[in-house]
């Protein structure tokens, strides 16, 4: 896993990332065969060809959904014959499409990694399986970790449980000692009160602060929240 290095204000954190290195891949298959679909071979090209445009979240994944069930096996498959190649964008992968065959390999990578954000990655693919409460303790490492780089990199990880404990996370950060972390917090509780994205913000950190034990406007935001695929 590659070294990041971040600079925020006059402070140099230096934490491990999770992204895709070049690697020997066991594929059984021939990629270009006329009986594979447009989805699935967008889904190849973007796992095992050049998977640096998901490392950048600037891939359309309609490919998940859009492949045939047959194409889903076969996808699967390979994601799960490579999986000990600990690629952040295979571990996803397998959670997305809900692979049940995985999980020992899963589980055995969880319990062999000790670094938060592998463990973060990984048992964000469990959860995605099986609901393993595994993952909303290791949310709750991520809002203690001493690393401000961490919590910036997985922010977007705490509200993926979609309960009252994402809301109340949300909350919590908008007190983090980093301020990117703080804005990221205020941007995400923003969206949840409109439902969707808007060009301007329209409340600030103050007015989200004040809202803190207002449970009928937190309720609210996790309805918001809950609609979101």
């Amino acid at each position: 896993m590659g070294i990041l290095k971040k600079i925020f204000g006059k402070k140099a954190v230096v934490v491990e990332k999770t992204t895709p290195k070049a690697s020997e891949y066991l594929i059984d298959i021939d990629p270009n065969s006329d009986s594979l679909s447009k989805a699935f071979k967008d889904f190849y090209q973007n796992h095992f060809i050049n998977a640096y445009g998901l490392s950048r979240n600037e891939v359309d994944t309609y490919f998940f959904d859009s492949m045939s069930e047959n194409d889903k096996e076969i996808a699967k498959r390979l994601i799960r014959q490579n999986l000990r190649l600990r690629q952040s964008h295979l571990f996803k992968a397998a959670g997305i499409l809900k692979d049940k065959e995985a999980l020992p390999i899963l589980y055995d990578q969880l319990n062999t990694n000790t670094d938060l954000s592998w463990l973060l990655v990984i048992g964000q693919a469990i959860w995605r399986i099986n609901g393993d409460d595994i993952y909303s303790k290791l949310l709750r490492q991520l809002k203690e970790h001493s690393s401000d780089t961490m919590r910036e990199a997985h922010f977007d990880q705490i509200v993926d449980l979609k309960n009252k404990e994402s809301i109340e996370m949300l909350f919590s950060y908008l007190s983090d000692k980093s301020r990117l972390v703080q804005s990221m917090a205020i941007s995400k509780l923003n969206f949840l009160s409109a439902g969707k994205h808007e060009q301007k913000q329209r409340y600030d950190k103050e007015y989200f602060m004040s809202k803190k034990t207002d449970e009928k406007f937190k309720n609210d935001l996790l309805v918001n929240l809950r609609k979101i695929n």
